[in-house]
């Protein structure tokens, strides 16, 4: 499994446009199969950073999650809106899910 964490600082002002950039490109990052999730989440009180959160099947499944169109269409505009990306990448093959259910 791949998992990726980080930040993305945009340029002042930009949260909300890059979002919208983005929409796309999670739109059909989810109907991959090989996708269990990928969000962007706007981070409270700070009106520039958003939270990434993904993981893939494998570090392949991701590979070929990079070489799609929609994410080049988003790796495009990145410049023009972000000032600063901080990600970590973990591979691994033993990856302990917890699914707890409450009442």
């Amino acid at each position: 499994m791949k998992l990726i964490v980080g930040f993305f600082e945009t340029k002042p002002g930009q949260r909300e446009a890059y979002l919208e950039a983005a929409r796309d490109h999670l739109e059909k990052s989810r109907l991959d199969p090989d996708c269990h999730y990928i969000e962007l989440v706007p981070m409270p009180g700070h009106p520039d950073r958003i939270l990434l959160a993904e993981a893939f099947t494998s570090e392949a499944a991701h590979r070929r999650h990079e070489d799609t169109d929609h994410m080049r269409a988003l790796w495009a505009v990145g410049p023009s809106l972000l000032s600063d990306v901080v990600i970590d990448s973990m591979v691994s093959d033993t990856v302990e899910h917890i699914d707890e259910r409450f009442e």
